[in-house]
């Protein structure tokens, strides 16, 4: 079975415009996360207040900022490679490398 690879600039401009509302979503949440944590902290200032301070930024904050920096990462290759042809030109040739191979 064959099946063609189709590059479409509007999807990749989709694509960027939604890892862009994702950014902003992500590092709201990380935001308004910390801050609720700030203010736990404060609230608690005992050694289980330093627990939660440990765990909130640890084991909670951190995957965030993991994902952060992956979707950031993302976002920013979609909005380089729109418009300049970088994966036709990979398939382009991919394909003229296969023609000469048969």
């Amino acid at each position: 079975m064959k099946k063609d690879v189709v590059l479409d600039d509007n999807a990749f401009t989709t694509a960027s415009v939604d890892m862009m509302n994702l950014v902003t979503r992500t590092t709201e949440l990380r935001d308004t996360l910390r801050d609720l944590y700030e203010e736990m902290k404060k609230a608690l200032d005992t050694p289980a207040g330093h627990a939660i301070n440990h765990t909130a930024t640890n084991v909670l904050l951190q995957p965030i900022n993991d994902l952060l920096a992956v979707v950031q990462h993302t976002s920013d290759t979609l909005n380089q490679i729109i418009g300049t042809g970088y994966y036709k030109d990979v398939f382009v040739k991919f394909e003229q490398l296969n023609q000469s191979i048969n």
